[in-house]
């Protein structure tokens, strides 16, 4: 009973907005946001996955994540001359109801956001971050790129970055879909909420996914 009552108890914790975005701080701070004007030139824009859901039987259009922003992110790197190459790197598997990618869709609202298919090169074999850098590796390396922005949520940033790093990349991070800008105020901060569940959520995923990928195999 007393498992099940701190189980619970921490559940609702994480559940409250003040202690999501202090948990998120953690691990958001560490890359504020930048001007896309402001960007270090590189050989490539490197856009991660996890930003739409793909085509499903019924919709129109791929339906955008909260993590979109990587997107948008890459576009604005692109216009503003930071390299001349935007790659996605995300998976191609597709399961029911779903009739696309992930990676199809994301080349398409790139193209709508008016960056052109022959800059674009996609990358759909990795299935986690981990696989995201090998397989980049072996696609952008051969081309000739090595410095590249890495375009992923700021939460995810830590994790990434030194994957990529670890396959051989001169890496610039570039944050997007952050989620503790704003200081949470009032008694609301207190009040649990889904969305703060959820935050805190990915940044337990992350911790462990930095300990399973990147500490265990230092």
């Amino acid at each position: 009973m007393l498992a099940i009552a701190c189980g619970f108890g921490l559940i609702a914790l994480c559940s409250l907005p003040a202690v999501a975005e202090s948990l998120m701080r953690g691990l958001e701070s560490v890359y504020p946001p930048r001007a896309s004007e402001d960007c270090e030139p590189a050989d490539a824009i490197v856009a991660l996955g996890g930003a739409m859901q793909p085509l499903v039987e019924g919709d129109l259009y791929p339906r955008l994540h909260r993590g979109s922003d990587r997107l948008w992110e890459a576009a604005r790197l692109y216009h503003a001359g930071c390299a001349l190459v935007v790659a996605i790197s995300t998976s191609a598997l597709v399961f029911a109801p779903s009739r696309g990618s992930e990676t199809a869709a994301m080349a398409d609202l790139l193209a709508d956001l008016g960056v052109p298919r022959p800059a674009m090169l996609l990358e759909a074999q990795g299935r986690n971050t981990q696989g995201n850098a090998a397989f980049s590796k072996e696609l952008l390396q051969s081309l000739g790129i090595h410095r590249v922005l890495l375009v992923t949520s700021a939460w995810h940033l830590r994790r990434a970055v030194v994957l990529f790093e670890r396959a051989g990349f001169d890496v610039v991070p570039a944050g997007a879909d952050y989620r503790s800008m704003r200081a949470c105020r009032g008694p609301a901060c207190w009040v649990p909420d889904v969305g703060a569940l959820e935050a805190s959520g990915l940044v337990v995923k992350e911790y462990l996914g930095y300990w399973i990928q990147v500490a265990l195999l230092n």
